[in-house]
């Protein structure tokens, strides 16, 4: 490929950009939308609530979790661990960068309670239901 056909490949990423701030009446946009969004279940049994994260591929070491009385925030940056060099996609579905769900904890559950566990490419947290939401936030430390 000549350096004229790399130019035209920045050229047409560059119109995108260009046509997506236009149509935002030149706003920027906002920080939640600079990150992707991992695919989640939230889910209760008798005594939890659970969240389910796709996660694939993610170090736990990289991962933030935080929890009130309301909200689940996942936050953290997915690498990319493909081949390096120059690549032609012919599909791109996988997700890297910052992601960032926040979940909101649709029942009363006892942030203190939370537990994460990393298994097999996924993300559970787990709280205990209770009557009460205590005030206050934490972090969640992930099990392995």
């Amino acid at each position: 490929m000549s350096r004229r056909d790399r130019m035209g490949d920045a050229d047409e990423i560059f119109e995108i950009l260009v046509i997506s701030y236009a149509q935002r009446g030149g706003a920027l946009p906002a920080e939640a939308e600079l990150c992707w969004r991992p695919a989640t279940d939230a889910y209760e049994t008798e005594d939890a609530f659970v969240v389910q994260m796709d996660l694939a591929g993610m170090d736990p070491g990289g991962i933030e979790v935080l929890a009130d009385a309301h909200n689940l925030l996942v936050r953290g940056i997915r690498q990319d661990t493909s081949v390096p060099g120059k690549k032609h996609f012919h599909e791109m579905e996988i997700s890297v960068g910052p992601f960032s769900r926040r979940v909101p904890l649709s029942v009363p559950v006892d942030p203190g309670s939370a537990r994460a566990v990393y298994r097999n490419g996924f993300l559970y947290v787990t709280f205990q239901k209770g009557s009460d939401r205590p005030a206050g936030g934490r972090q969640i430390a992930i099990d392995r």
